[in-house]
């Protein structure tokens, strides 16, 4: 049941602040540069690690 509260609570505050337009672009481009921030780091330590393996 703890899960479910938190869960509504989730969903309440993300109806809350994404209530107008610019508030859903502007959070749509903080998700969309994460995500492009994560997947490049995810390449660069996929890289260096196949560097690192074929050294030794």
């Amino acid at each position: 049941m703890i899960f479910l509260e938190f869960a509504e609570g989730v969903i309440t505050t993300l109806d809350y602040i994404l209530s107008t337009k610019r508030k859903r672009h502007i959070a749509g481009g903080i998700l969309l540069s994460t995500s492009l921030f994560l997947g490049g780091l995810a390449v660069t330590v996929m890289t260096i690690k196949n560097e690192v393996t074929s050294i030794e």
